[in-house]
């Protein structure tokens, strides 16, 4: 068992200057690389569709596209790192009561329990991130959790590690899209009324909350869901990956 908050970790401690999303598209992948422009914002600085799926070792498979594109910049002497997007069709969510009194230690345990029966595996067969929430009416406590199957990580991890790259982060799509929706200059409009090399993102604007609670705490805007039901969708959540490096 991998605890979902290990697999979110930032990297490093040195502010970054470029970082990385991969989002699932309905053929392939998309990446997309973020870094400083001209100005105090984040630009898009390069857009790649890398065809095939995560599980195929082969020429054909999204590691060897990665692998391409970490060659064709000289990333590798960079050790470059990647943040990566989960379809919510994997991800489970919920809301746990329990007692004031549990310890941070037994909350997890009793979330890993709860996410495993959703789930219908064992326990040690999920990831898994939980936050207690602020309200509380002084006999339990809250705790919003998100969960996946460990094997979808694996996945993950494998293709990445067989590219050369890094794996920074995993996240549910939905949070990325919405944090880049949160930081989006000029709002969701600009998705589908400029190029996506004319994104720009200010990251002071992103919502100060953690994944499980973001999960629960906001209701998913009729246009972002219609943004990401466009060609530009897998952009922009790939985007808000890469954002997370800044957040």
């Amino acid at each position: 068992m991998q605890p979902m908050s290990w697999i979110q970790r930032k990297i490093g401690q040195r502010p970054a200057q470029q970082a990385w999303g991969l989002s699932m598209g309905r053929e392939g992948c998309c990446l997309v690389e973020l870094g400083r422009d001209a100005s105090r914002f984040l630009g898009v600085l390069r857009v790649e569709h890398l065809p095939g799926a995560l599980d195929d070792p082969g020429p054909a498979g999204v590691s060897q596209g990665l692998r391409q594109c970490a060659k064709s910049q000289g990333l590798f002497r960079a050790s470059p790192r990647v943040h990566v997007g989960m379809a919510m069709a994997q991800v489970v969510h919920g809301t746990l009561l329990v007692p004031v009194g549990l310890g941070p230690a037994e909350r997890e345990a009793e979330v890993q329990l709860e996410a495993a029966r959703s789930l219908n595996l064992e326990p040690e067969h999920i990831s898994f991130d939980w936050q207690a929430s602020a309200l509380s009416d002084g006999t339990g406590v809250p705790l919003h959790w998100m969960a996946c199957p460990q094997s979808a990580i694996d996945v993950f991890s494998q293709c990445v590690r067989r590219s050369g790259w890094r794996l920074a982060s995993v996240e549910p799509e939905l949070q990325a899209a919405q944090r880049a929706a949160d930081c989006l200059c000029g709002g969701l409009s600009s998705v589908l009324t400029r190029p996506v090399q004319d994104w720009q993102f200010d990251p002071a604007m992103a919502a100060d909350s953690g994944l499980a609670e973001a999960a629960h705490a906001r209701a998913v805007e009729p246009a972002l869901r219609d943004a990401l039901q466009t060609p530009a969708g897998p952009r922009l959540v790939a985007t808000g990956l890469a954002l997370k490096a800044w957040t």
